[in-house]
Parts: C-alpha cells; structure tokens; sequence
C-alpha cells in the first residue's frame, strides 16, 4: 500500500529530527487516522480503514512514535459516544469510533507496545444548523461530557481535543463548535467550561 510506505517514512523522519533536537518532553504523534475506511481499492472513493492502515505503517517500516493519534468520530446521529460500529452485509466492521476504541488501543499495543493515544479531533455537529448530521444542542452538551469521561477513564488517553470551538460560516462547513458562527455559546460551551474545570 503506497499510501502506508509513503507515510511511514515521513513519520520515521519527522521522529528522528524531532527527537534529534534533544528538548525535554518533545512528542511526536503519528496516525491523525479518520474513524472510517472501506479498505477497497477498486473503489470510487477508496480509502483506508484505521486499523488496516495502522498494521500496513509498520509492514512499511514505521519504527516508532510517542503517541498514536485518532479521530474516532461517530458514524450517525443517532450514534452516542459509546455506540459500537456494526457489520454491514455481513461484513465485519472496520471503523474506530469512542465506542470501540479498545480495538485501536489493543492494536497499537499488539505491534508497538504501551504507546500513547491522543484524540486530535472528536466533535459533534448541531441541528440547528445542521438538519442532516447535527444532534440537538443539549445532546451535543451530554455527548461532550460522556465523550470526555470516556477519555479520562481510559489511562493510555493523554490528550483529547474538540473539533471545533466556533461554527464555521456555512452549512458546508463544520457545524460542531461550542459557539454558533454569530457568537451565541451552545450548551456545550458550559458544559466543556464545567469538564475542564473538574
């Protein structure tokens, strides 16, 4: 998989120039995997499921890192932080979602041992603005504070951002923040305000 070789030696390089300066507690993550993939070359839209890539990097090559970094982000609206992602057809699933992140975890230990998870990206968008994927505001207040339990829980978890803090300025764009694009804060706003504060 080209993808993976290609990416394993940009990861290799960037480890060993980062840990060649010698500054304390310099980290390097690599992954920044999306939660999905359906693992089909010959598809219109091929893309790469999370755990296929993570065993194709070190096939490839990939050495090491500090952390392995995921954005497990859910499938449906209707999906909570800890709903699992389901077979389709028959077909096991692939995805790593919150919900199933153990497998990702087990994966990273199976082929390079206790290493770190960072979650630089989770967020879910609002409906209001958005109709098709947004939960109501007071669900993405729940979602957030489950989410990040969830985190604090497991303790191979070091970091876990949300995606975003504002809206962004049209329906295209992504409509998880904490403020609406006019300044208005959402539910979660307090409800991050409170998580981070405890």
């Amino acid at each position: 998989m080209q993808s993976a070789a290609d990416y394993a030696r940009i990861c290799n390089a960037v480890y060993s120039g980062v840990h060649a300066t010698l500054i304390r507690d310099e980290r390097v993550a690599c992954g920044g995997t999306a939660p999905r993939g359906n693992n089909d070359p010959s598809s219109a839209r091929a893309s790469v499921s999370p755990l296929a890539f993570l065993r194709a990097v070190k096939k490839a090559g990939l050495k090491t890192f500090d952390a392995w970094a995921h954005h497990p982000y859910y499938s449906s609206p209707s999906d909570t932080p800890t709903t699992k992602p389901v077979s389709v057809r028959g077909v096991p699933a692939t995805a790593v979602t919150l919900g199933n992140i153990g497998e990702l975890i087990s994966e990273v230990t199976r082929l390079y041992g206790n290493k770190r998870i960072w979650i630089t990206e989770y967020g879910y968008q609002t409906n209001p603005p958005d109709p098709l994927f947004g939960v109501s505001w007071a669900k993405q207040a729940a979602y957030l504070t489950e989410a990040f339990a969830i985190a604090r829980r497991n303790p191979r978890i070091d970091l876990m951002l949300w995606f975003l803090l504002k809206d962004e300025p049209n329906l295209s764009g992504w409509q998880s923040g904490l403020i609406t694009y006019g300044g208005k804060h959402k539910p979660s706003f307090a409800a991050f305000m409170r998580m981070a504060a405890g």
